[in-house]
This record gives structure tokens, sequence and C-alpha cells, in this order.
């Protein structure tokens, strides 16, 4: 589990959540029909002119490298805003931890933004599904309790879906998503989740929270009973925080590569 707080220093309250980037240890190597790397490299060079404090949300690697969390650390080491790290399904947590060391990479459960409390919860279990067991539902717990006492409002980040989406991917959800959204209705100052792992973007209002599932930087999938995918380039997710609890969000996507 992923515990350490971490105090927010950037000037606004704006972040760019990047999930599923399926890196592989060479920057052509191909995933699905796109090369990762490359879609990964034009969306960070897109808004890299403006750059925000990113949260990646996991399956950053495909192959579990140590060279594809290099290639990582190759597109991201000079990122002039924090780079807070969650593993997905794909990834090797000593291994991300071991590459992705140093500014501006981040590893924390908890984020103090002022008004805001980000939680980044780690899903991942033995099998590609994910999970939250008792003792991470007791955790998020007391971080919840913190956040209230603190008159925070609470976002929280994780890799894998608590509720289905319709697709083959449902067979990897959050196998204890029941116990884990009760606890999330039962806490007013939540406002919203969002995840990755469903490689495509949806907004849906849960109760008084908001659950967002975030496109992929690499391909994305259709809502189908099959492995269907899609490229219509990188994409992301823009959130603005505002002290009085609003959420703004869009997803973006990179412009299409320059011909050669």
């Amino acid at each position: 589990m992923l515990s350490h707080a971490v105090t927010w220093q950037w000037p606004t309250r704006q972040l760019l959540q990047i999930t599923d980037c399926h890196v592989l240890a060479e920057p052509d190597a191909v995933y699905r029909d796109v090369k990762p790397y490359r879609h990964l490299e034009r969306l960070l060079a897109q808004v890299r002119p403006s750059p925000l404090p990113l949260v990646l949300t996991g399956d950053l690697s495909e192959d579990h490298s140590v060279a594809s969390y290099q290639r990582l650390r190759e597109l991201l080491a000079d990122w002039p805003a924090p780079v807070y790290l969650l593993p997905g399904n794909h990834d090797d947590l000593a291994l991300m931890q071991q590459v992705l060391v140093g500014a501006p990479f981040v590893f924390a459960g908890e984020i103090d933004a002022g008004s805001w409390r980000f939680l980044l919860l780690d899903t991942r279990s033995d099998t590609p599904a994910g999970a939250f067991d008792a003792p991470r539902q007791q955790l998020l717990t007391q971080q919840l309790a913190r956040a209230q006492q603190a008159q925070q409002q609470v976002w929280l980040f994780c890799h894998h879906h608590p509720k289905p989406v319709g697709g083959i991917i449902d067979q990897f959800m959050q196998l204890d998503s029941e116990a884990f959204c009760a606890l999330l209705d039962a806490a007013p100052q939540v406002k919203g989740l969002s995840h990755g792992h469903c490689h495509h973007g949806y907004v849906r209002q849960q109760a008084h929270w908001q659950l967002v599932g975030c496109p992929a930087s690499s391909i994305q999938y259709l809502p189908r009973d099959e492995w269907l995918s899609v490229d219509v380039g990188p994409q992301a997710c823009w959130y603005q925080f505002a002290d009085s609890g609003a959420v703004t969000l869009r997803f973006i996507t990179a412009l299409a590569a320059t011909p050669a």
C-alpha cells in the first residue's frame, strides 16, 4: 500500500491524468498496432509548453521490464512539475521505485492540497483484476476521516474501475468494489474518483461523487464483449479543482503526428 503523504506545491490546482501507457523496452516496439512510447512522447510534447503536475494511474509498462521504466524516465526526467505514480496490474512496483527515483517522480498515498486532498490508491492484486481488501479499506477510512476533520474535499485516483463499464475488461475490474464504493457513498467530502484500466473515457454520476474513466495514452478499447481496440491518438484527462468544490475536467487528444 502507498501511504506516504506529501504537500501540493504548485501555483494552481490543475493536473493531468495519464494512464495505460504500456511502454515497452524499445521505443518503436508495438502494442496492439500502436507504438506506445511514441504515443506518449507525442502527448507530452503537446502539453509541455504549459506543463502541469501529472498523475500516472498505472500500466505504465507493458512488458514489466527495467528498460520500459528507463524509457519512461527518458521522457519524464526533466518534467518541470511533480509526476505522481501509481502502479497497475501490468506494473512491477519494485522496479518502478528502483528506476523512477528522485524529482520529478513521487510515490505517495495522499496529497494535501489545501482545501483538497487527493488520495492515490493501489488497487493491484495477484491477478489482473483489482482488489481493495480490509487493510486497504481501513487505511482509506482513516484518510477520509482526516480529510473530513480538516474540512477538505477529496478526489481519488486508482487503476482498476470499481463499477462495470459494459465490456470484456469488466472481468478484471475491482473485486472488492461493493465495500469500496460503500466507503465513498458514506463520505460526503468525496467529490470523485478517476481510474485507468478501461482504455476509454467516460464520466458518470454516482450519488454525490463522479466516476471518471480516463482514456489511455496508448490505445482505446471499445466497450464490447471481445477485445476490440481503436487508435484515435494518445489521450489524457485534464482537471481543475476549485476551492468551492467545483471540478472541471475534459479529455484531451494529442494532435496527429506530422507526416514524414
